[in-house]
């Protein structure tokens, strides 16, 4: 009886770890999925600023020359 609750208790050890390996890996992605969605973000305002407020060349004011 002694070594079945053993192996239960290292199971349970063996699973919080993972638990807790599988909780680094969960924030870490969340991490780069925020900074994903604040890029895309940045991204999309850019995009829909005038072309006068824009300092770069804007590729949709600019129609390549074989139009």
């Amino acid at each position: 009886m002694e070594d079945r609750l053993t192996r239960v208790e290292e199971k349970i050890a063996y699973l919080e770890q993972f638990v807790g390996e599988l909780d680094g890996v969960v924030r870490e992605l969340h991490d780069g999925l925020a900074a994903m969605k604040r890029e895309i973000g940045g991204l999309r305002e850019r995009m829909d600023r005038p072309a006068e407020d824009d300092d770069s060349d804007d590729l949709q004011a600019h129609k390549p020359p074989h139009y």
